[in-house]
């Protein structure tokens, strides 16, 4: 069965809004496991425009389950989620603008080792994780710098306009996922998955976790968070209880 981790970043979004203290991303991360969740994930950017420092060291005593972070590769955040140690990192390509959409590491034109710091997080005993494309060369460098996980940007089928090219995008993922479980790295998924469009996705079976925020969000502001997690763990449960 598929698992839910519930990623805040929407909700620090949303305080950074009017610079308030509220809503409290740590508020959201209990209400997220109450109703289920299997994990909390949120990202560190450079600029801190969301997620702080503070939210971090308080995820880090609230979370029950397991904080998964996002972070680029930079020196300075490296050294910070070294030292709160969450349960995984992901890692996302770093970009000067920082209001470049997130993308995936592209291992062809990687400027750092990556196995290197795989190995100082794996020596400190913290999972780690690529953000990718669904694509043979970027499982393989995933593997070859030793992750524990890849995070399969789901964005060609959740953007997909046509049938035709949602299916093109969905056999990646499928392919992707199945290469990445032969070479014994988790298969997460997340960009753009919604209540919507989850279905065929967990219907692959070959997903081991998602990873949403937005979706889950934008439904709680009119359900409430325990109800929003609550209803997309039902529908992962109900797509996979068909197999």
């Amino acid at each position: 069965m598929a698992l839910l981790s519930v990623n805040l970043d929407q909700v620090a979004a949303l305080r950074e809004v009017r610079r308030f203290k509220e809503p409290d991303p740590a508020q959201a991360a209990v209400l997220a496991e109450l109703a289920g969740a299997d994990g909390i994930a949120i990202q560190l950017r450079r600029d801190r425009k969301y997620i702080r420092d503070r939210d971090l060291y308080i995820l880090k005593e609230v979370v029950k389950t397991k904080l998964i972070l996002e972070i680029p590769p930079t020196e300075e955040i490296i050294a910070k989620a070294l030292e709160v140690k969450p349960w995984m990192v992901t890692f996302v390509a770093d970009h000067a603008d920082s209001n470049a959409p997130v993308s995936g590491i592209d291992f062809n034109n990687a400027p750092i080792d990556y196995r290197d710091i795989v190995e100082r997080f794996r020596g400190v005993g913290v999972n780690t994780c690529f953000l990718i494309e669904p694509n043979h060369d970027a499982i393989k460098g995933a593997h070859k710098a030793g992750a524990s996980a890849v995070l399969i940007n789901c964005s060609g089928f959740t953007e997909a306009r046509t049938l035709e090219q949602a299916q093109t995008g969905l056999d990646k993922i499928d392919n992707a996922a199945q290469q990445a479980v032969k070479n014994e790295m988790a298969a997460y998924a997340g960009r753009g998955v919604s209540y919507k469009n989850i279905f065929p996705l967990a219907e692959l079976g070959v997903i081991d976790e998602f990873i949403i925020g937005y979706a889950i969000a934008i439904r709680a502001l009119l359900v409430g968070y325990e109800r929003a997690v609550s209803e997309m763990l039902q529908l992962i449960h109900r797509s996979q209880n068909r197999e």
